[in-house]
């Protein structure tokens, strides 16, 4: 039996996942430096141990309109490059057979972005994408 370990985070009320092997690291918010001529969901520029990271605002990215506010930075790695992505919070790794995701056969306006769904009781955790996600971003992942 194949197991799968996800990150849980939200983005407003929905929950989502990502494998935990593309997480390096979770830190909470600090101040980004915007970069001029980005587009909107690129949040700017941190500083992370003398490593400099881009940042993306998730929830913007992802097309959703929630008022929130931050608090943690998810550092992940996608396309050979580490990319921060702005979360509400996270809020638990899980860690679940792979007979527990239900594949979308079908999703209305083609899902981008989405691999499948976890049930986990009785809340949905929507399992994302990220090389389709941030395939072509070569502004978010590759500052110079």
């Amino acid at each position: 039996m194949e197991v799968t370990q996800l990150v849980v985070f939200k983005l407003g009320t929905e929950e989502y996942g990502i494998p935990i092997e593309q997480v390096r690291e979770i830190i909470n918010c600090i101040p980004v430096t915007k970069l001029p001529g980005t587009p909107s969901y690129v949040a700017g520029v941190i500083n992370v141990r003398g490593k400099i990271i881009s940042v993306m605002d998730f929830a913007a990215k992802l097309g959703l309109v929630v008022n929130r506010v931050s608090k943690q930075i998810v550092i992940v790695e996608a396309l050979s490059k580490e990319v921060g992505l702005t979360v509400d919070e996270v809020t638990e790794v899980i860690q679940t057979a792979q007979e527990n995701f239900a594949v979308l056969d079908s999703v209305v306006g083609g899902g981008r972005g989405v691999k499948n769904v976890y049930k986990l009781g009785e809340k949905i955790i929507i399992l994302l994408d990220l090389e389709h996600i941030l395939l072509g971003e070569k502004t978010i992942l590759s500052p110079e």
